[in-house]
């Protein structure tokens, strides 16, 4: 009796062990496939070449500045305060200097495509011209929170509407923000009918392309009485006021936009300011 109880355990543990093998294996299988499809995938994306653009377009000095995106090295050393807490601060306070002058000197690119920066305007029949508009500015982040580098002016902060003066602290003051005049460049076109075919083909892929030195540093405050307003709004209790200012902004110096097409490649508008 004893003899049969352990062949039956034996023979329901080989099962198991046989049934998480085949799982095993069919789940193998299955990411087998799917890396199978992912290759296929990327190998279907067709290979776009960069264009390959001399001075003063592009130059492997030039930092890039995209929104969103981290500021370039130091930028932080234009502005107060110091990053940092200790000797961490201090450190950074030592070479601050020398981070203010390396940025300075430095040159700096940005680009904007369209719906991300770039907009196309209505076709002027009566200035045969077709308008486009240009961003005035990029946001980038750093350890201290965002930095806006506006080369559209002017560049003021804008403060919406909703209370939140020195008489209104029970208002809910939304944060202030930069907003830059932005640029405008004018395509000719003898009709209609030609701009629509440059909209719907090659200005599908239009690209603005920025060139700039950094100026003059700029911040923005707004301090709020807050000392009656809720603590949903981010407060802490005991705080009297709150900065809802715009924060950083650095005006900078164009050295030239292009406007192009075909990933770059086609150059539809140039224009040197130096």
């Amino acid at each position: 009796m004893l003899v049969l109880v352990f062949v039956f355990v034996c023979a329901c543990t080989d099962h198991g062990k046989k049934m998480k093998d085949k799982l095993a294996e069919r789940e193998q299988a299955k990411k087998d496939l799917d890396k199978v499809a992912e290759a296929k995938r990327k190998a279907a994306i067709p290979v776009i070449e960069a264009a390959k653009l001399d001075p003063p377009w592009d130059d492997v000095a030039y930092q890039r500045v995209a929104t969103g995106k981290p500021c370039p090295e130091g930028l932080w050393a234009l502005f107060a305060p110091v990053p940092g807490e200790g000797d961490e601060q201090k450190k950074n306070a030592a070479k601050r200097d020398e981070l203010a002058k390396k940025v300075r000197e430095g040159t700096y690119v940005t680009n904007l495509r369209l719906s991300g920066g770039v907009k196309v305007h209505p076709y002027n029949a009566k200035k045969k011209t077709t308008t486009i508009e240009i961003d005035g500015l990029v946001e980038c982040t750093d350890g201290l929170g965002m930095v806006s580098v506006a080369w559209g002016e002017p560049a003021k902060p804008f403060r919406p509407p909703g209370g939140g003066g020195d008489d209104d602290d029970e208002a809910l003051t939304p944060q202030s923000v930069w907003r830059a005049r932005p640029l405008l460049m004018k395509l000719p076109f003898a009709t209609k009918a030609e701009a629509a075919k440059f909209a719907e083909g090659a200005g599908a892929l239009l690209e603005a392309r920025l060139v700039y030195t950094l100026g003059k540093p700029d911040q923005d405050k707004h301090l709020v009485k807050t000392s009656r307003l809720a603590q949903e709004d981010g407060t802490r209790p005991g705080e009297d006021t709150m900065d809802w200012g715009a924060g950083r902004l650095v005006h900078v110096e164009l050295v030239g936009v292009r406007l192009s097409t075909d990933h770059e490649k086609v150059a539809v508008v140039e224009k040197l300011y130096r």
